[in-house]
């Protein structure tokens, strides 16, 4: 917890920290990594804002990343053509960085500790490459890496809202482009960002957060990488 700030107000927000390893990391308050998804219903104005004062009060530093590859290809599967699923992404990503400027404001003083970048900006760094090519190898080469990868695709493209289709191979295809993008920050954020440690902060607990949360053998998380399942308190009441 930073100095001053004893103790922080939760603004509405309760944690669930997966592991030991994550509670200590957590405890230290270096650095957390939020992730927002483009077109995902939770990230309302009034959810993104509570969470970034949270993470405002908690971290010293806070990298928010929201995503803005491979959703066209979803909506490709989904059976729109290349125009409109090209219309639709613009759409969506024009709102969610209107929603992300306003709830940053909100974090008043705080703002300064914020960066905020799309997937495809952190693509193009250095760091993100060199940690993109082990979880690569990684899903070659270790079975169970791959099988939790798999899962959060059938997870991402299964609880879209309004799904019809159901779960094609082109889904599967689009969805492990999408996953896979993101595993770099789900294993070594600390790496992607060059700090001591990172707590990866989203909004429920998914197969790979769980996978690597426990996972003590063969392909593993970054040593200084927690994770942290924050949301709402009514929402978390109601799961």
């Amino acid at each position: 917890m930073l100095a001053g700030l004893v103790p922080a107000p939760d603004h509405g927000m309760r944690e669930e920290i997966l592991g030991d390893r994550s509670r200590m990391i957590r405890q230290r308050g270096e650095h957390a990594l939020i992730g927002i998804s483009a077109g995902n219903s939770y990230f309302s104005q009034k959810n993104t804002i509570m969470l970034l004062q949270w993470a405002g009060q908690r971290f010293e530093r806070t990298d928010v990343v929201y995503v803005d590859t491979h959703i066209d290809e979803m909506l490709i599967a989904d059976g729109r053509s290349a125009q409109e699923a090209e219309r639709s992404v613009k759409r969506t990503l024009k709102d969610l960085r209107r929603r992300l400027r306003r709830s940053l404001e909100s974090v008043g003083d705080h703002a300064e500790r914020f960066r905020v970048r799309s997937l495809s900006e952190l693509q193009e760094t250095p760091e993100y490459r060199a940690v993109r090519e082990r979880t690569d190898r990684a899903f070659e080469e270790d079975a169970e890496f791959a099988t939790a990868c798999e899962d959060m695709v059938r997870a991402v493209v299964m609880n879209r809202p309004g799904d019809s289709v159901g779960l094609s191979a082109e889904h599967l295809r689009a969805g492990l482009n999408y996953v896979l993008a993101e595993a770099p920050l789900f294993a070594d954020s600390p790496g992607v960002f060059s700090v001591p440690s990172s707590v990866l902060c989203y909004h429920v607990d998914t197969p790979i957060t769980t996978f690597l949360s426990r996972r003590e053998t063969g392909f593993r998380a970054a040593e200084g990488q927690a994770y942290v399942v924050v949301r709402p308190q009514e929402l978390a009441d109601a799961a």
